[in-house]
């Protein structure tokens, strides 16, 4: 005997398998919730800072020299005895010390910065301040300690302490050998040395932080889509009451009129004529006996409208004729783009008849 098995569709048609329309994602941005890698961020404020250091180094170090001198200079000194000793003296510390570190802080939190801005844009909202009550609930507090991305995480973590330990542990078994000889070698020399072997090591760690780091981005990124992912049914309901908000369609027929009116405008300079009425009303007709059956109306408008197809008209030296009756009759019974209907072709054929003659070359 068959089976007969009833398979409920409303359950499949719940799960978030689309991906999230523009009206979702600007929801959740306004939400604060963006797509970011703090591990980018930390790998690229390294990588500025030792940058920054070797460009910077010099004068960094050329700063806190003469600070150091400066301060060991009133050693003994007797102005120490004198009142406002010790303003002057800490404002001149305070001054050093932020002249030497300032430009290497501009330039990490430049590029933090910059790197904050590639991944998410400019977006500046509150939501992620308003207090959430239900962020005090154990359950809750439970649900994201013990949750997938939790694991994640702490996997992430896992490997780059792995990593970075094999890196440190084979670069300090290879520069053992020249640590020995480099305390042999004169205090500047030695110095010099050991820098050095500090700041390859700690690049190597950043650039493979930086590596890492892109790969947490491509991560973040696909968790953030799968996140925000949506029911063909949450879709739906989205495009429903989109359509059904009177503000949002007023806005779309308001745009699509502004829309028509520049392409309008901008088919004005190929008129043949613009007949007037003359102030409240212009029509821009064209004629083109290869391929019209009859005129056709390029633009038309009253007032502020008939104003502007005027000057453009002007602009462009095509015809202004007057006629009253012709212009509110095209005005009220031809939509833009249609052809005259036959009861005006003998107004509309006179019209043109005397912008002929007007664009005849005189004997």
């Amino acid at each position: 005997m068959a089976m007969i098995y009833s398979i409920n569709l409303q359950f499949f048609a719940e799960e978030r398998t689309e991906e999230a329309t523009p009206h979702k994602r600007e929801k959740v941005r306004e939400e604060g919730r963006v797509c970011m890698s703090k591990d980018l961020n930390a790998a690229v404020a390294i990588i500025t800072a030792l940058l920054g250091l070797t460009m910077l180094g010099a004068l960094t170090w050329r700063i806190l020299t003469g600070l150091i001198t400066f301060m060991m200079s009133y050693i003994g000194d007797k102005s120490l005895l004198q009142d406002g000793w010790f303003y002057y003296v800490s404002w001149e510390a305070i001054k050093d010390f932020f002249a030497s570190w300032l430009p290497l802080g501009g330039l990490i939190v430049l590029f933090s910065t910059c790197t904050v801005i590639a991944q998410v844009g400019f977006a500046f909202t509150s939501q992620p301040f308003v207090p959430k009550f239900d962020r005090l609930n154990p359950f809750t507090g439970m649900k994201k300690i013990i949750s997938m991305r939790s694991i994640v995480e702490l996997l992430k973590g896992l490997i780059k302490a792995s990593v970075f330990a094999v890196m440190i542990y084979t670069a300090i078994k290879n520069y053992l050998p020249i640590s020995s000889k480099t305390m042999q070698m004169p205090l500047p020399v030695g110095a010099l040395e050991y820098w050095n072997m500090l700041w390859n090591l700690a690049m190597r760690l950043a650039l493979m932080l930086l590596v890492m780091a892109f790969a947490d981005y491509f991560y973040q990124k696909w968790d953030f889509e799968k996140s925000i992912r949506m029911s063909k049914k949450e879709i739906k309901d989205e495009y429903k009451q989109m359509e059904g908000d009177p503000q949002i369609k007023q806005k779309i027929r308001q745009k699509q009129r502004e829309i028509a009116k520049q392409r309008m405008m901008q088919d004005v300079p190929k008129a043949d004529v613009v007949i007037t009425n003359p102030t409240h009303i212009a029509v821009a007709l064209i004629y083109d006996r290869k391929i019209m059956g009859a005129p056709q109306v390029l633009a038309k408008g009253g007032d502020y409208l008939a104003k502007r197809i005027r000057d453009i008209a002007t602009l462009n030296l095509i015809p202004i004729i007057e006629n009253k009756p012709l212009a509110w009759a095209l005005y009220e019974n031809v939509e833009i783009g249609e052809e005259i209907p036959e009861d005006l072709y003998r107004g509309v054929a006179e019209v043109l008849a005397m912008v002929y003659k007007l664009k005849a070359p005189s004997n």
